[in-house]
């Protein structure tokens, strides 16, 4: 009997440690799929893939470190000259705690700290 010829004769190869392997196991079992290519084919062309633009956080990051050497310098000043203005520094308090609020706003809105997809993109 001739052998039959195969529809899919792209070979892919992917190695994993065995907590990896053991975890696509599991993975793949829940997914209904009954073996690995199907599975890793259904993924690799349906499966959702999440990607993050860290550019707006990175700006923000030099934004606060800009407030935080501004801070530097009227704690530098205070200390200096002896002079301590403390309806200022109420203000000053104020506009860090506001800042802060944006901040972890931001991340929830974005969903910034959440994991990269590593477990959202189980197929059915």
């Amino acid at each position: 009997m001739g052998q039959k010829k195969r529809k899919r004769y792209v070979q892919f190869i992917l190695r994993t440690k065995d907590e990896e392997a053991d975890k696509l196991r599991r993975r793949i079992t829940l997914s209904g799929k009954k073996t690995f290519q199907a599975y890793a084919l259904n993924m690799l062309l349906e499966g959702k893939v999440e990607t993050y633009d860290y550019s707006e956080l990175k700006q923000l990051r030099i934004e606060v470190n800009r407030i935080g050497q501004n801070i530097n310098q009227l704690v530098r000043y205070a200390n200096t000259f002896q002079d301590f203005d403390q309806e200022l520094f109420v203000a000053l308090q104020e506009e860090v705690k506001e800042l802060q609020q944006l901040i972890v706003r931001e991340f929830k809105e974005k969903e910034i700290a959440k994991k990269h997809g590593s477990d959202q993109s189980l197929s059915n």
